[in-house]
Formats: C-alpha cells, structure tokens, sequence
C-alpha cells in the first residue's frame, strides 16, 4: 500500500500542479476522452509519415500530437491527484480505526469497522489501477 501510495504522489510531483476542480468522475471521463483524442493524434501523425510528406506537414502533425499529449497529461494528472486524494482519505481511516481499538480490547470487537475500513482501501486501491488503465 506504501508503494503504491508513493508510486502516486511521485506521479503527482511530476504532474503540471494545475489543481481540479471538477468531480473525480468527470476529470475520469475527460482523462478517458483526452486518451481517446491523443490515440487519435498518434494515428494522424503516424500517417504524415510518408516518403512525399514535406517538413511542414510533419511539424503541424508534431504540433498537433503535442497539443493532444498535453491535454492527456493535464487530465490524467487530475485523475491521479483525485484516486490519491480518495486513498489517502481511506489510509487514514483504517489507520484511526486501528488507533480507536482500545489497549485491552479484544479485536473481535472492533473487526467489523476494521474490515470496513480495510475495504476502504483496497477499494480506493482498485480505483486507482482501474483509472490508469483507462
């Protein structure tokens, strides 16, 4: 859990630091739809690529290609600052509730709030592999 906690705040060093102000599921949807027009840009330029192409078509394509690759890399670094955010929320709780169990008490007492709180976690966790991969 460290690993990938520190996996994410190092992807968030390298991020743009622009702050989002949308909803976790709409900067989703626009890194998705951002990974949608860059794959397009990559196709565009990959068929400038031909033996008659001259310097300038290449260079409008690259620029065109640079302007996709920038938007997709704003969005997916909103994506990651939100699934950080969203398990840095659970870790802290699954680390309070391991606090609130009291010296003497038995765990038994407690497992419920600390199985919720573990899911917690393990689901920010998938949400986070779940939206790199998109």
């Amino acid at each position: 859990m460290r690993r990938t906690a520190g996996v994410l705040v190092g992807l968030m060093l390298l991020a743009t630091g622009a702050c989002s102000s949308d909803t976790p599921e709409q900067n989703t949807e626009q890194a998705c739809g951002a990974a949608d027009d860059l794959t397009a840009a990559l196709d565009d330029f990959r068929s400038t690529l031909t033996p008659d192409a001259t310097v300038d078509e290449v260079r409008a394509a690259r620029d065109d290609l640079s302007q996709a690759w920038q938007e997709f890399d704003s969005a997916a670094s909103d994506v990651v600052a939100d699934r950080s955010e969203e398990l840095d929320q659970a870790w802290d709780g699954l680390q309070k509730a391991v606090d609130d169990v009291a010296g003497e008490a038995t765990v038994s007492g407690a497992i419920d709030t600390l199985r919720d709180e573990w899911q917690g976690v393990k689901d920010a966790k998938d949400d986070v592999v779940a939206d790199l991969d998109c």
